[in-house]
């Protein structure tokens, strides 16, 4: 196949794709929905660290919450967040490595009206392919577990460079995993990405979560209206 014409049909589809993308999130800030795209890899504590935040927005008063569960199947972690009493939309992409903005649009007409402060997408595991496609989302984060390792920075560096925030997780699990280093992590990442807000959590304990809630609220009040 030629190549460049391949290169061509990538480049076209991630226009339209941005196009869609800067529309839904003009539509979004103007009805005061902060929309947060949340990256990972499989396991890294996506929905755990989501209970938690919302968890720690609700002790602020903020109620109007929604997720947009995205999982190539099932519906295991859109039932946890509707358990916690949060409106969820699962968007099952049938074996697609990353969320499209096609998908984004269908999910959100799936909520059928209803307004939020928050709306979060738990996008697919993955530290690849989603880092190529704009959601739609003010802001995105990756996260990355403590048990993973720090050297997910030098492997995957498109992702670290995309994101507004790299959230580390399972901090609690630092003196089981002495080969961690969170120095070299910070240092690499901001490398990439100089703006790059990094946060040090645990869901387990609650460490880094009012820091990492107090950011979020500070990007709403920043770029979507109410």
């Amino acid at each position: 196949m030629d190549s460049k014409r391949v290169i061509e049909v990538k480049r076209n589809i991630l226009a339209a794709n941005d196009e869609a993308a800067d529309a839904f999130r003009a539509a979004r800030a103007e009805d005061g929905t902060f929309f947060v795209d949340v990256m990972a890899s499989p396991g890294a504590g996506k929905t755990t660290i989501l209970l938690a935040i919302i968890k720690e927005l609700r002790s602020r008063g903020v109620e109007a919450l929604g997720v947009i569960e995205a999982d190539l199947e099932s519906d295991v972690d859109a039932l946890k967040i509707k358990e916690a009493g949060v409106e969820s939309v699962e968007l099952n992409t049938r074996g697609v490595c990353h969320v499209e903005m096609g998908m984004v649009e269908m999910a959100f007409e799936a909520f059928d009206g209803s307004r939020f402060d928050y709306l979060f997408l738990e996008n697919i595991g993955n530290l690849v392919c989603p880092a190529d496609f704009d959601t739609g989302a003010h802001t995105r984060v990756m996260l990355l577990s403590v048990p993973e390792g720090w050297d997910k920075v030098m492997k995957y560096p498109p992702m670290f460079a995309a994101v507004d925030a790299l959230i580390v997780t399972k901090c609690d699990y630092l003196p089981l995993n002495e080969d961690f280093d969170m120095d070299r992590l910070k240092e690499q990442a901001r490398l990439l990405n100089p703006a790059l807000d990094i946060f040090v959590t645990s869901a387990r304990t609650h460490e880094g979560i009012p820091e990492l809630v107090d950011w979020l609220q500070a990007q709403r009040a920043a770029k979507v209206r109410g």
